[in-house]
């Protein structure tokens, strides 16, 4: 994670904009600046606080995964999503899980998974609205994931992020963008905790050691939209939130292995609710 989280950040109720920000950040200990679009485009992006903060580069987050190996991905993984009939907020937590389930296809480079991954990121993508912008990634992921070109996969995902960006930026599409974060942040907490728990050092526990990005989001979900607030899902995301930022914070001196897996256990479980049908009913 990054020391610190830009202040311009999207926020419920001020309407800025944070695109897959929130696994990258979870996934990753330092991330750099990337280049900036030019002209109309960075102007609106700002208004709409999408910046190398908010969206930093994904292949950052490669990086820092190769740097997690080796990844045990059948202790990591989960199934990919069915379609159920869901709310659209739901969605959005989902396709943000899916995102970061692809980084993690992708470093155990698992050609078995790769058709069935491009399949369900363009239904998902198509469920939010955006699968104009996903499709032609989508074909090219799975082409290049049978044959064996994970650098080109990585590039594929890299794109699809920056065309869904695109996208929600066009449509205005706040909330949802930000839910697609807070899944996407979620699902990468996981993921990280449980290969570090797998294979644990303090030097790789840092990955999880920054609570800056944690205070974020439950600085954030103390301002959801009421009807969105008192739906038992959200609920209980704030409440399994607060307890990852109680653990981080009292961690000053460096995270435990009992503290990751704790940790990883909340993760896991808003996850595992977060797919659960009817979860925000």
């Amino acid at each position: 994670m990054i020391a610190s989280v830009s202040r311009k950040m999207w926020s419920w109720s001020g309407g800025r904009l944070s695109i897959f920000a929130a696994v990258q950040f979870a996934l990753a200990a330092a991330m750099s600046a990337q280049e900036q679009p030019v002209g109309d485009e960075t102007h609106e992006r700002e208004e709409l606080g999408v910046n190398a903060y908010t969206a930093p580069s994904i292949s950052r987050i490669f990086q820092q995964l190769d740097k997690l190996r080796p990844l045990s991905f059948e202790q990591l993984r989960r199934p990919l999503p069915e379609s159920l009939g869901r709310s659209r907020e739901e969605k959005a937590l989902i396709f943000g899980e899916l995102i970061a389930d692809g980084f993690l296809v992708v470093e155990a480079e698992r050609k078995n998974i790769v058709d069935d991954f491009g399949r369900v990121l363009l239904r998902e993508a198509r469920a939010l609205g955006v699968a104009e912008r996903v499709t032609r990634h989508s074909a090219s992921l799975i082409e290049r994931g049978r044959g064996g070109d994970w650098a080109g996969v990585r590039q594929e995902l890299i794109a699809t992020q920056q065309d869904v960006e695109q996208a929600l930026i066009e449509l205005r599409d706040q909330n949802i963008a930000h839910l697609i974060s807070l899944g996407g942040w979620l699902r990468g907490l996981e993921i990280c905790a449980g290969a570090v728990a797998a294979n644990f050092s303090l030097e790789r526990a840092k990955v999880l050691a920054e609570p800056e990005l944690v205070d974020y989001f439950g600085a954030e979900l103390r301002t959801l939209p009421p009807s969105l607030a008192h739906e038992p899902l959200f609920e209980k995301i704030r409440g399994g939130v607060h307890a990852i930022q109680a653990k981080l914070n009292q961690s000053s001196g460096g995270l435990t292995l009992a503290d990751v897996r704790a940790i990883h256990s909340q993760a896991a479980d808003l996850n595992t609710t977060i797919r659960e049908p009817g979860a925000g009913s």
